[in-house]
């Protein structure tokens, strides 16, 4: 199994927490004072590196250097630095669906000698994550930082009021409550669209983009997968197609304009009460108490993404993405422990409980020691439930591809959601076949025999 490895991890430098043996471990490599560390994520991502680099500065005597670039630059900007072997930045924040191409370019620095070395607790990390956002091609590249799922958001003042109550169940035959299947999910949201009072049903992502996420759940709730045994793509199935067919019906009782919406754009309609209900990431829910910004305070339920209903059994699939860890840049011009050390030190609990605890932050708590810690549980009103649904959708979760060629991947299949949402092309089926043609493409040229090694062993330490 390609992560046995994490389950002989041998220690040998003693301390009482992750945070202490990387603070010894830095001082045992008598570094020139002041030595600077540049970190680079997104310029939200990098929240996390902020709040926690005076205390870094403080107990080191050295320096954090948060370097930040908008969220559609920070890619390009970490494959300028691979391709110019410029060693620009020393820890990167890395979405694991990007591991498998900067492992091929030699920028990822292997992190298993010192994982064993000086233990950064990734037992404490909630699985899967502790193994699919750590290792890649039987090593550790990564140290997770981030517990990228989805929650449902609802309003709950609406689904709680008696009148509301009243008419549903009048019109659809069942009780208004939190939605289980997307059958009662596209009935609340038929039935809560009301744009003459400024309300929608729902509203979700549909830019050209970053749609693709919001299918690859449906696609694994129906039953369907990327691939099959001998990595043809699956994305064309019958499941494929529904999925897809289902997606596109959403966005009659969505706004008008939903085809230009992200991230932004569906936090702000939520927050300023526009939708009765969001599926996007956790950070949102700590947005949404924000008294600044958000008219829903003390109005929001947090629960599961809903599932389709396959052979008679309810099958609710919540997309894991993207998720960031931190990996050490191999061309970095400072010895390589010192920096894995400062990434140590920044996973490690008490930072994270700093950045989970940032309400304008974005990072979502990974670690079980945080989920279940008592302060962290009292942030805002109503946090313990917004755990408990993080966990829950952690719990039924789907993988995101981790493999070479991610990003081709899914441009291919973004290109051919977004021409279907557009009506250029009036089939699911014909836009799903397009892209799987593409899909096939990538795949042999990456080499299929490898790919499928690859794919395996992600499912294998996903599910196992």
């Amino acid at each position: 199994m390609i992560f046995a490895l994490t389950l002989s991890f041998v220690f040998t430098v003693s301390a009482n927490t992750s945070s202490e043996r990387a603070i010894q471990g830095l001082k045992n490599l008598n570094l020139k004072p002041g030595t600077k560390f540049t970190i680079f994520a997104e310029d939200i991502t990098i929240k996390m590196a902020k709040v926690n680099a005076k205390e870094f500065n403080r107990l080191t005597g050295h320096k954090l250097i948060p370097k930040e670039a908008p969220f559609l630059e920070h890619r390009t900007k970490i494959l300028q630095d691979a391709m110019g072997k410029r060693g620009t930045y020393d820890i990167v924040f890395l979405q694991t669906s990007w591991m498998g191409d900067f492992y091929n370019t030699g920028y990822l620095e292997p992190l298993t000698k010192w994982v064993n070395k000086y233990d950064p607790e990734l037992d404490d990390m909630v699985a899967p994550f502790n193994k699919v956002w750590s290792s890649y091609a039987g090593g550790v590249y990564g140290l997770p930082t981030d517990g990228d799922t989805w929650i449902l958001y609802y309003r709950k003042d609406l689904f709680e009021d008696e009148n509301e109550q009243r008419k549903f169940k009048q019109k659809y035959g069942y009780n208004l409550l939190p939605p289980r299947t997307w059958d009662e999910f596209d009935d609340i949201g038929e039935f809560f669209n009301r744009p003459s009072e400024n309300l929608y049903g729902a509203t979700e992502w549909r830019v050209k983009g970053l749609t693709y996420p919001w299918f690859i759940q449906r696609l694994g709730s129906l039953g369907g997968n990327y691939f099959d045994n001998n990595m043809k793509a699956t994305i064309n199935s019958e499941e494929g197609v529904r999925g897809l067919r289902d997606l596109k019906n959403m966005n009659k009782y969505m706004s008008k304009d939903v085809l230009s919406y992200g991230y932004v754009e569906t936090l702000a309609a939520f927050s300023q009460g526009k939708a009765a209900m969001l599926i996007t990431w956790p950070a949102a829910g700590k947005n949404f108490v924000d008294v600044k910004a958000s008219k829903v305070i003390g109005k929001v339920g947090y629960t599961t993404v809903p599932g389709y209903i396959v052979n008679g059994k309810h099958n609710p699939k919540t997309m894991n993405f993207p998720g960031y860890s931190l990996v050490v840049n191999s061309k970095s011009k400072k010895p390589k422990e010192a920096v894995y050390l400062v990434a140590q030190w920044l996973i490690s609990k008490e930072q994270m409980k700093r950045a989970n605890m940032n309400l304008s932050g974005n990072t979502d708590v990974i670690r079980k020691s945080i989920f279940n810690d008592k302060e962290m549980r009292s942030i805002f009103k109503g946090a313990d439930h917004y755990f408990d649904a993080q966990k829950a959708n952690i719990a039924q979760g789907f993988p995101d591809l981790i493999l070479p060629g991610n990003d081709e991947y899914m441009q291919a299949l973004e290109i051919e959601i977004s021409r279907y949402m557009t009506g250029e092309i009036n089939s699911p089926k014909k836009a799903l076949d397009n892209a799987a043609k593409k899909w096939d493409k990538i795949t042999k040229k990456f080499g299929k025999d490898k790919q499928l090694r690859l794919y395996n062993a992600l499912l294998d330490s996903y599910y196992n």
